[in-house]
């Protein structure tokens, strides 16, 4: 069953609100890691080199794996545009709206979310 105009606005609400809140959380990540990088020049020895390294790396770590994520949602954003949103990419049958709710950049529905993750070997759920 198709999405009602009602849960394609509220998902594409949702999808909204967590752009705005992964935007600013990746500027200010970037930002952190960027100043734990220029730290270089005050170095006092090679505890401190150490320190600054790990703590930039988790900053871009996060940064990379928020950045993934907004481009999930604004791949979902397009798709919602050219009408193709809640469409499993592989099989085309409608994804359902909770499915969408819990994972609102899903590409696949379930059964072929599985068969994805078997075929690439993967252990780690996208459900």
């Amino acid at each position: 069953m198709p999405l009602s105009e009602a849960q394609l606005g509220e998902l594409l609400s949702q999808i909204r609100q967590r752009l705005a809140v992964l935007e600013e959380e990746i500027a200010r990540k970037l930002g952190q890691a960027s100043e734990e990088f220029s730290a270089f020049e005050r170095i006092g020895d090679s505890g401190d080199l150490s320190s600054i390294l790990v703590e930039g790396e988790v900053e871009m770590s996060e940064a990379l794996r928020d950045i993934d994520e907004w481009r999930g949602l604004r791949g979902a954003l397009r798709r919602s545009e050219e009408g193709t949103y809640g469409v499993c990419i592989d099989c085309g049958v409608e994804i359902p709206f909770e499915r969408l709710r819990a994972t609102p950049m899903a590409l696949r529905c379930v059964d072929c979310q599985v068969r994805s993750e078997r075929r690439e070997g993967s252990h780690h759920s996208t459900l």
